[in-house]
């Protein structure tokens, strides 16, 4: 058999961006035996099972995340011939989002540039948060959030992941010490975010994969904007967490350098959440594109 019906893909891709069928139902709002009946439609005309689903979880099978993988250029082109026929002048219009502070600033100006560059009739506001905002309840077309998602009711579009190293300036390290395991950074400055529960330990990889380690934290400063916690890394005041790709620019410049090289911070999921509908939108579309090329330099 074959695949009659792009939104049978589209629907399998919600379903894995919201976790499960269950929250996939509500993020489209449409009853979960229809979500489950389509899926099972697309698993029959692949001839694959694309999900093992339990009551405990949905887990993508082998041939689930094959198929996850390609289907984003399919949707990506499909998309782009959608837009070519609704707007022939060009993307047009006003939209809103919500960035988190640890993206903004960090690579985000220069793709924003190139977007409305391109798109001379494209309006963009910007708020810049630091935290997980509502959107509804303030107006925005969509939102960038990370980590662990609270809201199904919304649709999401995962970004990329966000990868994090540790770094200081050679100065601090001279002065304090290099660390040379996670449990030696109880004894340093280190550069925490300040959120609803205190920060104090750093869930962190090996940079192969095979070992991890809750290292507790020293230090005095907590702060909620991630480009102040930046200034202070380079202020020479602690160690703390920078993307990967800027931490390796400031290395190559001799500003900064890493710190436990052979451990990572725990990589953290980047959505882009939406209101049923919005990414539909070629305005909205166009942005998320761009968000996800910002993600991506950022690893």
């Amino acid at each position: 058999m074959r695949i009659d019906s792009l939104d049978d893909i589209r629907l399998f891709r919600q379903v894995v961006n919201s976790g499960g069928i269950s929250a996939a139902a509500r993020a489209v709002q449409r009853s979960k035996n229809l979500v489950s009946q389509r899926l099972l439609a697309l698993e029959t005309a692949l001839g694959v099972r694309l999900a093992d689903r339990t009551t405990r979880g949905f887990r993508l099978t082998e041939e689930g995340e094959r198929f996850w993988q390609t289907t984003e250029a399919l949707m990506d082109a499909a998309e782009r011939s959608e837009a070519a026929i609704k707007s022939p002048g060009g993307v047009s219009g006003r939209v809103r989002i919500a960035v988190r502070s640890a993206l903004a600033g960090m690579g985000l100006g220069v793709e924003i540039a190139r977007l409305l560059n391109n798109a001379p009739r494209l309006q963009l506001q910007v708020a810049v948060v630091d935290d997980n905002a509502d959107i509804r309840s303030k107006g925005f077309d969509l939102a960038v959030q990370s980590g662990a998602l609270r809201d199904s009711s919304l649709v999401v579009k995962r970004l990329g992941s966000a990868n994090y190293v540790m770094a200081a300036t050679p100065a601090y390290l001279r002065s304090a010490g290099a660390p040379r395991s996670p449990e030696d950074l109880v004894d340093h400055e280190c550069i925490r975010r300040l959120g609803e529960a205190p920060e104090t330990h750093w869930a962190l990889v090996s940079t192969t994969g095979r070992s991890r380690a809750t290292a507790r934290l020293g230090g005095r400063f907590e702060c909620s904007d991630a480009r102040l916690q930046s200034e202070l890394i380079y202020g020479g005041f602690g160690i703390g967490l920078l993307p990967l790709a800027i931490a390796r620019r400031g290395q190559q410049s001799g500003l900064v350098e890493r710190v436990l090289p052979a451990w990572q911070f725990a990589p953290i999921p980047v959505w882009a959440v939406s209101p049923k509908g919005r990414l539909q939108l070629e305005r909205v579309a166009h942005v998320v594109a761009m968000l996800e090329r910002a993600v991506a330099a950022l690893s």
